[in-house]
């Protein structure tokens, strides 16, 4: 028990001198382009709310479901009745949305 202790208060130390260390180390430039967000496509400067794409929010979603969809097809891998119903489900909630979006003409891509 008290070499767990040790251990643990060394590792606390350890951390907190690399952090630190990499703290004072580190080169600090406050720009423009630091401080923007990295993966939205515009700039952050101004009207953020009139410049947002509903299509870059629906490409996301469309990501996360078939990541879903991964994940429960290796649950139907496994072959119990459950996993395939929920499968099943999953599908017919995918089948059902990716209709919805063509119907109402939100999967057409404007440039």
């Amino acid at each position: 028990m008290l070499v767990l202790l040790i251990v643990s208060i060394v590792a606390v130390f350890l951390l907190l001198a690399l952090y630190c260390v990499n703290f004072l180390l580190s080169s600090k430039k406050i720009e423009l382009l630091k401080v923007s967000t990295f993966e939205s496509g515009f700039m952050s400067i101004g009207k953020i709310h009139n410049s947002f794409s509903i299509h870059f929010f629906i490409v996301m979603l469309m990501f996360v479901v078939f990541d879903l969809e991964i994940v429960m097809l290796v649950g139907v891998l496994v072959v119990d009745l459950s996993s395939l119903v929920s499968f099943l489900i999953l599908m017919m909630f995918i089948v059902v949305g990716f209709y919805m979006e063509w119907w109402y003409g939100k999967l057409i891509w404007f440039v």
